[in-house]
C-alpha cells in the first residue's frame, strides 16, 4: 500500500464483486468501483446505472478498511514472479478462498456496525428531528474516537520519505475497538485468513524439504501487513 488512506469502493460494489467472485478463475480478489462521467454526482458508475445509493464504508471504519485493502494487496502478490517462491495453482485456489470469506466477514461486520449506529436508517439529507440525533450521534461518536487516538507529530520530510507517511495515514484512521460490535468477528476473520494460508502452504509444500515448507511459513508470517493484536 501506499501513503493514500484507503482504496475508494462503495458497499454496493464490494458485494457484487464478493458475488461475481469465482475462487476456481484463479485469480486475486479485487474491488471494481468506477467512477461515473457525469460530474457533480458522487455515486459510482454501477450505482448511478442502477439507481440506487452509493454508500461508501462507515467512517468509524476506514482503519478497517485500509486494513482488508492491504491484505488483498499483500495476497495478489502470491501470484508475482518476483517475489522470493513459485506458488502453485492449488496455493492460489486456497488464497483466492480465503480472500472471498475475508470480504464476507468484512461486509457482515461493517453493516453491523452501520445497525448499531443507526446509519442504515439515516438520510443525510433529511433534516428532520430524528435525522438530525442520528447524524449527531454517530458525528459525535467519530469525535471521541479521533480525540482518543494517540497522539503522532506529523511527517516532516513531505515528499522526500513518503515512507513516514506510509506509517503515519493508516495509524490516524478509525478501526473497530474491543468491546465494539463486530470487533471480536472482525478479528477472526482476519486471524482465519491468514491460518488458512498457512494451512495450505503447509498441505501443499510440507513443513521442509525440497519446496523450502518451512521458508515458505516462515515468509507468510513474517510477510503478513496487519496487526492481529
Amino acid at each position: 500500500m501506499d501513503e493514500l488512506p484507503f482504496r475508494n469502493w462503495c458497499l454496493s460494489c464490494l458485494h457484487t464483486n464478493i458475488a461475481n467472485y469465482d475462487p476456481w478463475q484463479s485469480r486475486p480478489f479485487e474491488i471494481h468501483c468506477d467512477v461515473n462521467e457525469i460530474a457533480n454526482n458522487a455515486s459510482c458508475g454501477q450505482c448511478l446505472d442502477r439507481k440506487i445509493t452509493c454508500e461508501s464504508p462507515s467512517l468509524g471504519m476506514l482503519g478497517d478498511v485500509y486494513d482488508l485493502c492491504t491484505i488483498l494487496e499483500w495476497a495478489s502478490r502470491f501470484w508475482s514472479r518476483d517475489e522470493t517462491f513459485y506458488w502453485n495453482s492449488s496455493f492460489h485456489l486456497a488464497v483466492c478462498e480465503a480472500s472471498k470469506e475475508l470480504c464476507l466477514g468484512f461486509e457482515h461486520v461493517e453493516m453491523t456496525h452501520r445497525r448499531v449506529h443507526m446509519l442504515t436508517a439515516i438520510d443525510w439529507y433529511d433534516t428532520s428531528e430524528q435525522q438530525n440525533a442520528d447524524v449527531n450521534n454517530y458525528r459525535r461518536f467519530l469525535a471521541e474516537r479521533r480525540a482518543s487516538l494517540r497522539a503522532m507529530p506529523a511527517p516532516l520530510t513531505g515528499m522526500t520519505d513518503r515512507q513516514d507517511w506510509v506509517t503515519y495515514n493508516p495509524e490516524r484512521l478509525l478501526r473497530l475497538r474491543k468491546g465494539d460490535s463486530g470487533f471480536v468477528e472482525w478479528s477472526e476473520a482476519k486471524a482465519e485468513f491468514l491460518g488458512r494460508i498457512l494451512r495450505a502452504s503447509l498441505s501443499v509444500y510440507g513443513r521442509d524439504g525440497s519446496n523450502f515448507g518451512r521458508r515458505r511459513l516462515a515468509f507468510i508470517e513474517e510477510r503478513f501487513p496487519v496487526n492481529l493484536e
